[in-house]
């Protein structure tokens, strides 16, 4: 080996040393990263989930909008007739509490995702399915009024015998609805935004015995109220009994509405059971019009 080639390999080496000597002085000087404790994803999920049911019933309601009684009722009503099953990783519980506490606040996949680490996809697939439980329960909960007298009447000196063939009231309400863009005209109704108009019928207990939804939010509640009586399996109304209506559904035969051009005074009845009776209302009203908003993007 001659003197230049010496040379030249001498350099190399002495530039790889001199390389590496800076590279590691600078790992050495380089901040550290630290890295956040491992989470047991496990227990955080269930103490939470336990923190909802068991925290009273004021938190209960104000996350998943009902109280545990009633929670656990509906899951033992899915459980009993085979709507929902648990799975390896995810059991009835969980399912329908991630599902009340979307649709009770309108909440994002991710977001719930982050608070019951669970992914966007697991939390999109079991919402579908006890979505499609919850559907499945029409044919238990809500149905048809029979002939009888409402307790709520025949012991009411006040109703009884004027409204002994009265089986509840019938009104509609707007949910928001997500259409296509070319027909957002027809569902833009006078309430802002594009709805669908629903028809609801309710009993003296504030149960839901008919509804019908999917109607355009300009619809008239006359024409759809046409259409639940029309259809097969729509509106029945027992003979010789009646809904109260407003004056929106016209005069027809099994509805009476408000007499036009007269003042109906509301002091007249007590202060507290209007109170009660309004604001059950309202808590029903918008349970009802959460469900549409989330049903409406399916």
């Amino acid at each position: 080996m001659d003197r230049n080639q010496h040379h030249a390999i001498f350099g190399v080496v002495a530039s790889v040393l001199a390389f590496g000597a800076l590279w590691i002085k600078k790992l050495k000087t380089r901040k550290e990263i630290t890295s956040h404790p491992h989470v047991n994803r496990d227990y955080e999920r269930e103490n939470y989930i336990n923190s909802i049911l068991y925290s009273g019933d004021q938190h209960c309601i104000d996350v998943i909008r009902m109280r545990p009684i009633v929670f656990f009722n509906l899951c033992d009503i899915i459980s009993i007739n085979n709507l929902l099953q648990s799975t390896k990783s995810v059991n009835i519980r969980e399912q329908v509490v991630i599902f009340l506490h979307i649709i009770g606040h309108n909440v994002r996949f991710r977001v719930i995702g982050s608070r019951y680490y669970r992914s966007t996809e697991t939390n999109h697939r079991y919402f579908r399915v006890v979505l499609r439980a919850i559907l499945k329960l029409y044919k238990l909960i809500i149905r048809l009024p029979d002939e009888s007298i409402p307790n709520e009447i025949r012991n009411n000196p006040r109703f009884y015998p004027y409204f002994k063939d009265c089986i509840g009231a019938l009104d509609g309400t707007h949910g928001r609805a997500s259409v296509p863009l070319n027909i957002q005209g027809r569902f833009r109704s006078r309430k802002g935004g594009t709805t669908q108009n629903v028809l609801a019928t309710i009993t003296f207990d504030l149960k839901f015995s008919y509804d019908l939804a999917g109607w355009e939010g300009s619809a008239h509640d006359s024409c759809i109220l046409s259409d639940a009586l029309s259809r097969p399996r729509g509106l029945r109304i027992p003979e010789g009994k009646y809904y109260l209506a407003d004056a929106g559904y016209g005069i027809r035969n099994g509805f009476i509405i408000p007499y036009r051009g007269v003042r109906y005074h509301l002091k007249e009845f007590s202060a507290r059971g209007l109170k009660m009776q309004r604001n059950s209302l309202i808590f029903v009203i918008h349970h009802y019009e959460s469900l549409l908003n989330v049903f409406s993007g399916f």
